[in-house]
């Protein structure tokens, strides 16, 4: 256990035993005050401490012996058995002193009782109660450990899946970098065959592209801004590979001042752009993709649509679009955002629609 969690559950006790002592104390005065007896004397201390001392030291076994060196450990037979035993022999004692220690006053509020020769068939009440306070201060002192081990595990269980989640996420991102620079270079390998004076141009935009994938997308969170920025430069730099003519590329994205105060994990959308791009364009008809990024109050709206060609279109192997990209990003979303994040693929046969919804986070 923690050490702050233990010097609390120890606060908790001390209070505990402080207000039981305070409450017997009051009750004490208040007899002594009926039957006419000095309300504080040496007297009233040490009826205190003989009628109070033998719980406190059951709770001292209970709470430093018996539950972290056998309950806890998982000794749970042994634990129950020597609670009861500890049970029993406080109500022993108890019993010892109700009938025949002499010149102890009997330790119930202080009244006067008669003399007794010997135990009778039935117990008094005071022993009854006696042995009830017993398992009142175990149980007690059970419940309150139990509840500050439960504490411990839940802290530490949380822990343990933040480091999980940090390690899988960072792992994720590793993964997504080699994805993203081997479509660019096979897109730089096209072009230098084509237009040797653009192809110049796309290095010199890959490398800010790059820049951005190397730094930016290092931190938890970015501006939303940021990662439009990215976005369109992407898409700029892809549509330089088609004929206009033949693809129809469009993107909307929203004005920097109305989402300006939106932050979000970086490279949440890379992949459905990059999907769209390597599955919806066809050499042989006409193509089109639409990207649109939107913002509310309440969230943040990414929609890629792209058109759906047959696998002899395309030369597409459709198991593709189920491969690493999408289960990479459903594994972010789902570490990132749990249930909060809902993505929803439409895939019919014209066309191919990715769905983001995202909450928005602000500053």
């Amino acid at each position: 256990m923690k050490v702050s969690n233990r010097r609390n559950e120890t606060l908790v006790y001390a209070a505990v035993w402080l207000v039981a002592i305070v409450v017997y104390l009051i009750d004490l005065m208040r007899v002594r005050a009926q039957l006419d007896m000095p309300l504080v004397n040496a007297a009233l201390f040490g009826q205190i401490a003989g009628t109070l001392l033998p719980y406190i030291l059951l709770f001292i076994v209970h709470n430093y012996l018996l539950i972290p060196r056998l309950l806890l450990r998982g000794d749970s037979k042994v634990y129950a058995l020597l609670t009861f035993c500890s049970l029993m022999l406080l109500w022993a004692f108890q019993f010892v002193d109700y009938f025949y220690l002499k010149g102890f006053p009997p330790h119930h509020l202080g009244i006067p009782q008669p003399e007794h020769h010997g135990p009778t068939r039935l117990l008094p009440l005071p022993l009854v109660l006696d042995f009830m306070y017993g398992l009142v201060v175990v149980g007690c002192n059970l419940a309150v450990a139990l509840m500050f081990q439960w504490y411990d595990e839940k802290l530490e269980k949380e822990k343990l899946t933040k480091a999980h989640s940090e390690s899988a996420l960072i792992n994720l991102k590793a993964q997504i970098s080699p994805h993203f620079y081997m479509n660019m270079l096979n897109n730089i390998h096209g072009m230098i065959e084509i237009d040797p004076e653009r192809a110049q141009k796309i290095v010199l935009d890959m490398s800010q592209l790059m820049r951005y994938m190397l730094y930016e997308s290092s931190k938890p969170r970015i501006s939303l801004t940021q990662e439009i920025s990215f976005l369109s430069k992407y898409i700029e730099l892809m549509k330089t590979r088609f004929d206009p003519s033949r693809v129809d590329i469009k993107y909307r994205f929203p004005d920097e001042a109305s989402i300006a105060d939106i932050t979000l994990p970086p490279l949440l959308f890379l992949v459905f752009v990059e999907n769209a791009f390597k599955h919806g364009i066809s050499y042989r008809v006409k193509s089109f993709i639409s990207i649109e990024i939107e913002a509310d109050d309440e969230c943040v709206l990414f929609r890629c649509v792209n058109s759906n060609h047959a696998s002899s279109a395309t030369g597409r192997d459709d198991s593709a679009s189920s491969g690493i990209g999408l289960v990479n990003i459903s594994r972010r979303l789902s570490l990132l955002y749990g249930e909060q994040a809902v993505l929803t693929i439409d895939d019919t046969a014209q066309t191919y629609t990715v769905t983001l919804t995202l909450p928005r986070y602000e500053h």
